[in-house]
C-alpha cells in the first residue's frame, strides 16, 4: 500500500512540473493537474491541500534530486579545493538546468504575494547550504580551512557560485551558460573563496 501511496504522489508532482513549467504559477491550476492525471480533485488534495503546497513540494523534490547528487562531491576530504571545484560545476549545471530554471523564474514572480517563497528558502536553499557548511565545518576542524562561522562560510561560497550567471540566465539577459564558461566561473569563486578562507600560506596552484 505505501509503494502505491509514494507511486501516486510521484505521478502528481510530474504532472504538476509539467503544468507549472508550462503555465507559469498563475496559469496553473489544480483542476488542470487532475485532468494530467485523470482520477478525482478528491485525491489530489488529499495529498496536497493548496497549490502552494503543491508548488514547494515540485520545488523541494527538484532540488532534492540535485542535491542528491551533489552529496558524491563532499566525501573526499582530501584534497578541499578539488571536491569544492567538483561540487561547484555540478551544482551550476543543475541550478542553470532548462527545467531548474523555468522553476526559479516562478519563484521569483511569487515573491511576496505568496508563502512560496519563504518556504523553499528554508526546505531548498537552506538545506543545499546546510549540507556545504558542513563538509566546511569538517575541513576546518581538520585544519585544512582557517577557522570561521562553516554556515557563513557555505553561504559565501553559494553566492560566489551563483554571482555571474545565475541572473543574467534566469532573466533572460544571456543565453545558457556553456560547460567550459561555468568551469571558468567555478574557478574563480574558489579563488575567491580560498583566499578568504584557505589556510595563510596555503596558496593555489
Amino acid at each position: 500500500m505505501r509503494k502505491k501511496t509514494e507511486a501516486k504522489r510521484e505521478a502528481i508532482l510530474d504532472a504538476a512540473t509539467l503544468e507549472f513549467t508550462e503555465r507559469g504559477y498563475e496559469g496553473a491550476s489544480m483542476s488542470a493537474i487532475v485532468a494530467r492525471l485523470g482520477g478525482s480533485k478528491q485525491t489530489l488534495y488529499s495529498y496536497f491541500p493548496s497549490k502552494d503546497d503543491l508548488f514547494v513540494e515540485v520545488m523541494v523534490r527538484t532540488i532534492t534530486q540535485h542535491a542528491a547528487s551533489l552529496q558524491a562531491d563532499m566525501m573526499d576530504r582530501t584534497d578541499i579545493e578539488r571536491s569544492l571545484r567538483r561540487y561547484g560545476e555540478r551544482y551550476l549545471k543543475g541550478r542553470l538546468s532548462p527545467e531548474m530554471v523555468s522553476l526559479t523564474r516562478l519563484v521569483f514572480g511569487e515573491s511576496g504575494r505568496s508563502d512560496v517563497s519563504r518556504l523553499l528558502h528554508l526546505r531548498g536553499k537552506m538545506k543545499v547550504t546546510n549540507d556545504v557548511g558542513q563538509f566546511l565545518a569538517t575541513a576546518m576542524k581538520d585544519g585544512q580551512l582557517r577557522s570561521a562561522d562553516p554556515d557563513v562560510a557555505a553561504l559565501h561560497y553559494m553566492a560566489l557560485l551563483d554571482a555571474e550567471l545565475l541572473e543574467p540566465v534566469v532573466l533572460r539577459v544571456r543565453e545558457p551558460a556553456t560547460d567550459e564558461e561555468i568551469a571558468a566561473v567555478v574557478d574563480r569563486a574558489l579563488g575567491v573563496f580560498m583566499a578568504a578562507y584557505g589556510q595563510p600560506g596555503g596558496g593555489r596552484p
